[in-house]
C-alpha cells in the first residue's frame, strides 16, 4: 500500500480546533481523510512523487465552516432572473427592465428580481427617488411587447411589507381586473383611485410571499432543471466562503430533495448537505401513516453518506393560516420557500411532535419569539416519550431566559442561532420585547451553562463569516448599538460554533468539523488569520482554497 499522501500542506497556520493540538504548520492528506498534523518539516517522509504539495506562506487553516440553518438552495435561484440593483428612480427601474427584455421575442415573459440591492434588499422602492415603484402604465411604454413581473422579495430578508409590480400584459394573463378580490389577508391589490383599476402594484404584509402561488400563478416558476442547476451554483458560492457542510433544519420539500439527489447521483454535489424533511402531510392520521410506513430510513440519525444525508421532520410553530392554505395549495411548487409551509396553533404542533417523536425521528423546529411555549409543549412529550441525546433540534433563538437555557439543557436539545438577523438586523426590534439586551441571543450565557451553540447564516446572507462577525460585534444595522455586551464570546468560540460544535447537530463530531489524523480533510485557506484579523474585517475575509474531502473546490489566483 502507498505510503505517500495525496496532497500535503505546509507552512501554514493551522487552527486545528482539537484542544489536544491546537495549531500545527502542516496537514498530509491520502484519499478522503487526513493522515497527519504536525510541523512542516515532520512530513517529508509522505511526500512522494504524485504527492501534491501546497505551501501556504503562512496562510491560516481552519476546518472547513458547517452552516447550521443554511437554505442553501434559496441563493442560485436569485441568480436566474436579472437584477435591478442600482436602480434609484423609477426611470432607472424601467430602463433596466427595458435591458432585460431586449433580446426576448415578442409575448415571453419577463420577470426580474426585486427593486433594491441584494442580499436584503432594504433600500426597496420607497428609496427610489419617485418613493414609489413603476406604475402599470410606465412599463407598459418601456416593454410593450411583454408581460412584465417585478417580484417581491422574500420578506425574511428584510421585513414586510413586500412590493411587486406587473404591467398591463402581466395583468391580462393573469386574469387581474378590477374585480380581483386579494387571495389573502396579507395581499393588498393597489388600485386607481378613479377607476378602480389596478395600478400594477402589489403590496404583501406577511414575511412569506404569496403573490405568484396565487394571483401570479401564470409567471413562470422554478423548474425542476432551475433547481438543479441553481443548487450547483449555489454550492460553489458557499464553497467559496469556506462552507464545506450545511444543515438544511427548516427541512426542504420534495422537489429540493429531488434536486439534490440528481447531484448526488451523478457525483456534481460538492457541499456535503444534511436534509431536514418538511412533510406535505395535511392531517395527523397521515403523518402516523406516512412516518410509520416510507420514511422509516429517515428515523435516528437518517440515511445517506457523506456527501448527502436525510433525517429528522420540521414541525412549525405558529405560522399564518391564510398563508399556509395559499402555500399548500401551490404544492408540489414552494417557490422561494423550498419548504412546505404549514401553520399549526400549539396544540396541533403537540399532536405532530408527538407523532414524529414516537416513530423515533428526530423533531426539528424554530422558536422565534416562542422558545418558553415550545419548551411547554416538548416537556411533557418528553417525560412520555423519553427523548435521544440530541433528538430535538432548536432553531432561530432570539429572546432566551436563563430559565429557557436549563430547560433546553435537560432535554439535551441542539440549539442554532443567527446572529446576523437577530442581532444585526433585528436587535432593537427585540429590545422592545425582552427584559434586556442580554436575553436576544445570548451566547456567552449558552456557553456558560454548558449548551453548546450552532452558528448560522439563514442564507441571510450566505457568507458564514458575516454571522460569526455579527455573534463577535453584537451591533445593530440601523444605530450602531451593541445588543447585550454581556454576551460577547471570543473568536476562538465563535469559529468552533461554526465548526467542531457545528458538526454535533449531525453526531459527525468524530469525522469532521477540527483537524485531526483520521478526520475528513474538510479544510479553508484564509488569506489572513480569522482570530486576528481587524473585526470590521472579518465579513469580507478573502477564503483562498476550500477543500472538501481533499477535493479542493475553491482555488484562487492567489495560490497559483
Amino acid at each position: 500500500m502507498n505510503h505517500y499522501a495525496d496532497t500535503v500542506l505546509t507552512n501554514a497556520n493551522v487552527i486545528t480546533m482539537d484542544q489536544r493540538q491546537p495549531r500545527a504548520q502542516a496537514i498530509a492528506i491520502q484519499g478522503t481523510t487526513i493522515i497527519a498534523v504536525s510541523a512542516t518539516d515532520a512530513l517529508h517522509d509522505l511526500i512522494g512523487p504524485d504527492t501534491l504539495t501546497l505551501d501556504l506562506g503562512g496562510r491560516t487553516v481552519t476546518p472547513g465552516l458547517i452552516d447550521g440553518h443554511a437554505h442553501l438552495d434559496r441563493e442560485g435561484l436569485k441568480y436566474l432572473y436579472p437584477s435591478l440593483a442600482g436602480a434609484t428612480s423609477v426611470a432607472d427601474v424601467l430602463a433596466l427592465v427595458k435591458q432585460a427584455a431586449a433580446d426576448r421575442p415578442p409575448g415571453e415573459w419577463v420577470v426580474t428580481m426585486p427593486v433594491g440591492t441584494p442580499p436584503w434588499y432594504f433600500d426597496g422602492p420607497e428609496t427610489l427617488a419617485e418613493r414609489r415603484g413603476p406604475t402599470r402604465h410606465e412599463l407598459d411604454a418601456a416593454v410593450p411587447d411583454h408581460p412584465v413581473y417585478i417580484r417581491g422579495p422574500w420578506g425574511y430578508w428584510n421585513k414586510p411589507p413586500l412590493w411587486s409590480f406587473a404591467n398591463s400584459m402581466a395583468l391580462q394573463k393573469a386574469g387581474i381586473d378590477r374585480d380581483t378580490r386579494p387571495p389573502s389577508s396579507t395581499v393588498e391589490i393597489e388600485r386607481d383611485p378613479e377607476t378602480g383599476e389596478p395600478t400594477g402594484a402589489f403590496r404583501e404584509t406577511y414575511p412569506v410571499p404569496i403573490l405568484e402561488l396565487t394571483l401570479f400563478r401564470a409567471v413562470p416558476r422554478f423548474t425542476h432543471q432551475d433547481r438543479v442547476r441553481a443548487l450547483e451554483y449555489s454550492m460553489a458560492l458557499y464553497a467559496s466562503t469556506g462552507t464545506t457542510s450545511v444543515y438544511e433544519g427548516h427541512g426542504v420539500a420534495p422537489e429540493v430533495i429531488r434536486a439534490y439527489h440528481q447531484l448526488w447521483e451523478s457525483g456534481q454535489q460538492t457541499v456535503r448537505a444534511a436534509l431536514v424533511l418538511s412533510p406535505t402531510w395535511s392531517t395527523v392520521d397521515e403523518a402516523e401513516r406516512t412516518l410509520a410506513d416510507w420514511l422509516p430510513y429517515a428515523a435516528g440519525r437518517g440515511f445517506g453518506d457523506d456527501r448527502l444525508r436525510i433525517g429528522g421532520v420540521f414541525v412549525p410553530f405558529g405560522g399564518h393560516p391564510e398563508v399556509a392554505q395559499a402555500a399548500r395549495a401551490a404544492l408540489p411548487y414552494t417557490a422561494w420557500a423550498g419548504f412546505v409551509n404549514q401553520a399549526y396553533t400549539p396544540a396541533e404542533f403537540r399532536e405532530y411532535a408527538r407523532v414524529v417523536l414516537a416513530h423515533g425521528h428526530r423533531l426539528n423546529t424554530t422558536v422565534g419569539e416562542d422558545l418558553d411555549a415550545v419548551l411547554d409543549v416538548i416537556e411533557p412529550l418528553a417525560a412520555e416519550i423519553p427523548l435521544a441525546d440530541r433528538q430535538l433540534v432548536l432553531q432561530h433563538l432570539r429572546i432566551v431566559s436563563p430559565a429557557a437555557i436549563e430547560r433546553m439543557k435537560r432535554l439535551r436539545a441542539v440549539v442554532t442561532t443567527q446572529p446576523a438577523s437577530y442581532i444585526w438586523k433585528a436587535g432593537p426590534e427585540a429590545l422592545a420585547r425582552a427584559d434586556n439586551g442580554e436575553q436576544i441571543v445570548p451566547h456567552r450565557a449558552l456557553l456558560d451553562a454548558g449548551l453548546p451553540f450552532v452558528l448560522s447564516t439563514d442564507n441571510k446572507p450566505y457568507q458564514p463569516l458575516v454571522a460569526v462577525w455579527a455573534a463577535l460585534a453584537r451591533t445593530a444595522r440601523e444605530t450602531g448599538q451593541v445588543i447585550g455586551p454581556g454576551q460577547t464570546i471570543t473568536r476562538e468560540e465563535a469559529l468552533r460554533a461554526m465548526t467542531l460544535d457545528a458538526a454535533r447537530i449531525t453526531f459527525e463530531e468524530d469525522r469532521k468539523g477540527s483537524i485531526e489524523v483520521g478526520k475528513l480533510a474538510d479544510l479553508v485557506v484564509f488569506a489572513q488569520d480569522p482570530l486576528t484579523v481587524p473585526l470590521d474585517q472579518l465579513p469580507d475575509l478573502p477564503v483562498e482554497l476550500t477543500m472538501i474531502g481533499s477535493q479542493i473546490v475553491h482555488y484562487t489566483a492567489a495560490l497559483a
